[in-house]
């Protein structure tokens, strides 16, 4: 038996070739993408030949970039998540609102004040990050919730 030993990991070479691209987990992403709708059909509306897209779906072959873009804005799904499987979905986490950002810092920032009190630069960073999730998630927090999580973020 040799000194050197070998690893016995299957080797990946789609992520030496293209650092960030899953190729394991594409043919999923495009499957849920595809959802009830035919293989014929929505490879018409990529501009895809079904053989190409059957390929795609049994990742045996990968889109070059101008056929991934194409089925990404036929989906209307993140280009991101459709090539890595990082991200959402929808790539709300591409676009930064700044007015929301600003109101929770705003409102971050005043509770602290009203509380006499301080947070650890990390912690604040986390409790805005959350609270920019929520309010881009829909939820909607008053005054006297956020005043209660500032306080429990701060001691």
């Amino acid at each position: 038996m040799s000194a050197v030993e070998t690893s016995k990991a299957p080797f990946n070479i789609d992520k030496l070739r293209y650092p960030g691209w899953d190729g394991a987990g594409f043919p999923q992403r495009l499957a849920e993408i595809k959802g009830g709708m035919s293989t014929l059909g929505f490879a018409q509306k990529c501009g895809i030949s079904e053989s190409i897209f059957r390929k795609y779906l049994a990742g045996t072959s990968v889109p070059g970039a101008d056929k991934l873009v194409e089925i990404s804005q036929t989906a209307q799904v993140s280009l991101r998540w459709l090539a890595t499987g990082e991200g959402r979905r929808d790539g709300v986490e591409d676009r930064l609102d700044l007015a929301v950002l600003g109101s929770v810092i705003a409102g971050v920032e005043a509770g602290l004040e009203e509380i006499g009190g301080s947070m650890a630069p990390e912690k604040k960073a986390e409790l805005i990050g959350l609270l920019y999730e929520m309010a881009c998630n829909g939820e909607s927090i008053s005054e006297k919730p956020m005043l209660r999580l500032v306080r429990l973020a701060s001691r």
